[in-house]
């Protein structure tokens, strides 16, 4: 007699796989920022038009879903407001739609638009969806995305049917609309100052470019790219820049509520010599990254008087020989520090650097702050200062954006690219940010190489194939960050982000 019960090992098995189900769909869960709330319209004498289920386009539930429906003849629109949780920026939004009637396409689309807002107020970006933005889905017709990079801040999305010649008499579906920061691009949560380190020290975000005591190294195969490093003959060098203060926030204000996140990898310690560091100093703060440990301390920017000396809490270990990302969070005055999207502790005990008791040293912070950076035998990518404190999740979610291939410039025909941050070819474009002309350097032969340039939101906006080792960006572009995308004569492809100035 067979008795058909699942072995221990087998059920083992069983219960693993869906663990790993499971974290894995909530690794990509956290990464998206779901509309929240919705508000809905219908304008027009129509008494058969009708919105349904609205709320079902709320939240991670990407099957749910609400229905617009305007019947043949009638005069009428029906408008949905998506509304995200946060005003956010430079976000790529994807929105899930479908009908009953068959397969999607452009010209059944035709009477649907799509706008952002920034609270009430639009920005001027209303479209009707189009090929650019329709991404048809393949096992499914009857379901797609529309899918639009908004360079301006927004908080909500607004998706309207209009009646017109071709109508959707099965309705549309409108599953769920979401953004999802990415790292490499553009930082997600409003930054005040970003840094990428490509080329430049230019602060893309409020015009607040660090200065160097000496001239800075950019050096290749960083996190994202291009990034700040030592050399031999320069093996110890400094950043300030400048901390701008908005939103009537005042120096003590934000001296006692920032974080600052960045890409570090420090050199090995060698015997008989100064340990190699990367120190960070916002304000009153500074951790200073070693090869073995992690140390929390008041800036070297304000005197001390001593009293930070014997803190308790402020160190912790730290081994690594590969880029780790870190950042500081000083909430209230109480500075912490997350390593890869986690609170750093040191055992069972705390890490961290209280403030509050030195009143006597935040009482010396003036009118104009700034963050210095000290790299001795260290590389640093992807600065990013912030004028609040980031909450757990948020922290979580900034550092999960750099673990996902941003759509776009891989998406060339015919090439499948990822990023590989251990590629030992060197490319290097040249100068950056450029004013139009651009220049190839590497210790590779890039002559008859493909040179593709997408924008921010992937599209491609022009192609060229190189005779020289130069090439002119067209005149028509405007003035922005783009990605360049070098594909060899041996199919081999390099991803690059490079600033236009005119």
């Amino acid at each position: 007699m067979k008795t058909n019960l699942l072995s221990g090992r087998f059920l083992g098995k069983t219960i693993l796989l869906l663990l790993l189900f499971f974290v894995l769909n909530s690794f990509a869960y956290a990464q998206k920022v779901y509309a929240g709330t919705q508000h809905s319209q219908i304008y027009g004498l129509c008494v058969a038009c009708s919105i349904l289920d609205a709320q079902n386009t709320l939240g991670d539930n990407e099957d749910d879903y609400s229905s617009m429906v305007i019947p043949i003849g009638a005069i009428a629109r029906i408008e949905q407001t998506l509304i995200f949780p946060t005003v956010t920026k430079q976000e790529k939004i994807i929105i899930g739609i479908g009908t009953g009637q068959g397969s999607l396409s452009v010209q059944l689309l035709s009477g649907v638009s799509i706008e952002t807002f920034n609270g009430n107020i639009s920005n001027n970006d209303y479209q009707i969806v189009n090929n650019e933005i329709l991404k048809l889905g393949i096992s499914n017709p009857t379901r797609g995305t529309v899918e639009l990079f908004v360079s301006k801040p927004f908080d909500r999305v607004r998706v309207t049917l209009n009646s017109g010649l071709l109508n959707l008499n099965g309705g549309l579906k409108i599953y769920y609309a979401y953004h999802r920061p990415h790292g490499c691009t553009y930082p997600p949560f409003d930054p005040l100052h970003y840094y990428s380190f490509n080329g430049s020290l230019n602060d893309p975000v409020n015009g607040y470019g660090m200065t160097s005591a000496l001239p800075p190294v950019y050096q290749n195969n960083m996190r994202c790219g291009q990034g700040l490093g030592t050399t031999d003959d320069q093996s110890k060098y400094s950043l300030t820049g400048e901390i701008k203060k908005i939103n009537g926030k005042t120096s003590r204000d934000i001296a006692l509520n920032h974080s600052i996140s960045f890409w570090a990898k420090i050199a090995p310690k060698q015997p008989g010599k100064k340990s190699p560091s990367l120190a960070v100093e916002p304000i009153l703060d500074r951790l200073a990254v070693l090869p073995d440990s992690l140390k929390l301390a008041i800036s070297s920017a304000y005197p001390s008087f001593g009293l930070g000396d014997n803190t308790e809490f402020g160190w912790a270990p730290n081994t690594s020989s590969l880029f780790e990302h870190y950042l500081i969070r000083n909430k209230d005055g109480l500075m912490e520090v997350f390593k890869n999207g986690q609170l750093v502790v040191n055992g069972g005990a705390n890490f961290y650097f209280d403030l509050n008791p030195f009143e006597a040293i935040i009482n010396l912070v003036g009118n104009n702050i700034s963050n210095i950076v000290t790299l001795d035998r260290a590389q640093i990518d992807e600065l990013i200062v912030y004028d609040k404190a980031l909450t757990w999740e948020e922290i979580k979610m900034l550092y999960d954006s750099y673990n996902w291939n941003v759509s776009g410039p891989s998406s060339v025909p015919g090439v499948t690219s990822k990023t590989d941050f251990k590629e030992d070819i060197i490319v290097k474009v040249s100068p950056n940010p450029t004013t139009g002309t651009v220049s190839l350097e590497g210790n590779l032969d890039l002559e008859k190489s493909e040179v593709f340039i997408s924008n921010l939101s992937g599209k491609e906006v022009y192609r060229t194939k190189l005779i020289s080792k130069s090439f002119d960006i067209p005149s028509y572009l405007p003035v922005g960050m783009y990605f360049i995308l070098i594909k060899t004569r041996g199919e081999k492809v390099y991803n690059r982000k490079i600033i236009l100035n005119r």
